[in-house]
């Protein structure tokens, strides 16, 4: 067996220290994302029961907590005097595959499973219900953050496979 050479070690050296640096940038690019979301979130928007159903006005509350590669919310979203549903998402980002996964929870279902990549201020998801949901057990979510105290949560699901896609929730909130 031969023993690397200076030169070959050097060389080595230089390859590694670009790869590295570039996974520190992208973990600091996440944790700064990622610290968008600290505190206190108050806000409004539409939510519908089912496929079929018109959208309820509802006022929402949630607390953002990140905490190294991942992220919890959770809170309450009300509509009219009687309605009220917990709501909340935890994510956690793999740097090796540069992806988040996660739980979502807000559906009478219980929880559901979150997978999805991150592009600029948007977390696009996939959910995954335990149960079908319109037709099946996939829809989207989008989750924004702007950096400049503005959050929004949608979800979108296709109804039944290969039919028109309907906006199930949307929700904008403001740091409080």
């Amino acid at each position: 067996m031969t023993r690397p050479n200076r030169a070959s070690l050097a060389i080595a050296a230089g390859l590694l220290v670009p790869v590295l640096a570039a996974t520190t940038i992208v973990h600091a690019d996440e944790a700064g994302f990622l610290n968008r979301f600290e505190g206190n979130w108050s806000g409004s928007g539409q939510v519908r029961r089912n496929a079929g159903s018109s959208p309820w006005n509802v006022k929402c509350s949630v607390t953002g907590n990140p905490s190294g590669s991942g992220m919890a919310m959770g809170g309450h979203c009300r509509g009219a005097i009687i309605v009220s549903r917990a709501i909340g998402a935890n994510l956690v980002y793999d740097p090796g595959t540069r992806s988040y996964s996660g739980t979502y929870i807000g559906s009478k279902l219980g929880p559901a499973a979150l997978n999805g990549r991150r592009n600029g201020d948007r977390v696009d998801l996939t959910i995954t219900w335990p149960k079908p949901v319109n037709g099946d057990t996939k829809a989207r979510m989008s989750i924004t953050n702007d950096g400049r105290g503005r959050l929004r949560i949608q979800v979108l699901d296709e109804i039944r496979p290969g039919g028109p896609t309907r906006t199930m929730s949307d929700l904008t909130f403001r740091r409080s």
